[in-house]
Order: structure tokens, then sequence, then C-alpha cells
């Protein structure tokens, strides 16, 4: 290995050294737990460090085929405490500020798109179904004044022709077999 690979090497241990402190710092800040559900810890902990230890390999296998060294440790050691002592509170402040802007920006477009496609739309269909049901019920209204004339003359000329006691009697058979359906009714319901 030549001395630019192990400068190299150096260097990309002092970088990633900032980058696990940087990724540690959001991590505990948003996904580590407060309190409860303390047992996520079980998971999230090894899984950050899993993380974390593939992509030094990763990075480090290219540089130096992954060789490690005790320096590699050391500059490790050396980017955390440098990011601990320098560079965590600017970075934190800017990360905070970058997520926030983010996230009002996101409830910015939610609002607008609610409130200029959703909220339009909505009240567009529900003035289409108002719509259709008035213009259904006057259809209807319009059919039924139609066929009422009609029917009125139908039952006069019947009034006419058939003798009283046959409509008394058909009126108390259409009351009884009503009374019946409705028993049916009934008792289909109790069974289900």
């Amino acid at each position: 290995m030549t001395l630019q690979e192990q400068y190299v090497s150096l260097i990309l241990m002092i970088a990633m050294g900032v980058w696990i402190g940087a990724s540690f710092s959001v991590y505990q800040r948003y996904v580590h737990p407060r309190k409860g559900r303390r047992w996520i810890l079980l998971i999230s902990d090894p899984l950050f460090w899993i993380v974390q230890a593939l992509l030094l390999f990763s990075l480090l296998l290219p540089v130096n085929e992954g060789q490690l060294r005790l320096y590699y440790f050391l500059g490790i050691a050396l980017g955390y405490a440098f990011y601990k002592a320098l560079l965590e509170k600017p970075f934190m402040f800017l990360f905070v500020k970058i997520v926030t802007a983010v996230v009002r920006t996101g409830r910015f477009i939610a609002k607008t798109v609610y409130q200029l496609l959703l909220y339009p739309l909505f009240y567009l269909l529900m003035l289409v179904y108002r719509l259709c049901r008035m213009t259904v019920s006057i259809v209807l209204k319009i059919v039924l004044f139609l066929l009422a004339i009609p029917l009125k003359i139908l039952r006069g000329i019947i009034r006419l022709i058939v003798p009283d006691r046959w409509l008394i009697f058909l009126r108390n058979k259409g009351i009884q077999i009503g009374h019946k359906f409705r028993q049916w009714m009934t008792m289909l319901k109790r069974r289900k």
C-alpha cells in the first residue's frame, strides 16, 4: 500500500468519523425513543451500527481493499471528536431548520392541493349530486302528475261500473294481504 493510499484512507476515516457523529446525532434526535417503547432499542441500535459498519467497509474496500489498520480507528475517533467539539451544534441547528422547512413546505403543498383541487372538486360533486337528485325529483313529480289524471278518470269509471261492495271487498283483501306480507317480512328478519 502506497503512502498516498494510506493518506486517502486516513482522510476517508476522519470523514467517516464526522459522518458517524452526524448520523448518530440525527438518530438520537429523531429515531431514538425518549420514554417508553425502550424495546425498540433492541432492534434499532444494532441495526444503526450494522448500517454504519457496512457503509464504512463499503467505502474502505475500493481505497485499500478492505484492510483494517489501527490508525483507521484512530482516524474515525478523531473525526467523531472533531464533529462533537466543533460541528454538532451548527449541524443540528441547520438540520432542524432544513427538516422544519421541508415539513412546512410539504404541509403548504398539501393544503394548496386540498384548497385548489380537492375542496372545489368535492363541492362540484355535491352540486352535481344535488342537481341530479333535484332533476329526478322533478321528473318523478311530472310523471306522477301526468299519470294522476288518467288514474282519476279510470277510478271514476271503475266506480261507475263496479258495485261498492266489490270495492270494499277488494280494499279489505288488500289490507289483509299487506298485513300477511308484513308478518312474513318480520319472520324473515328474525331468522337472520
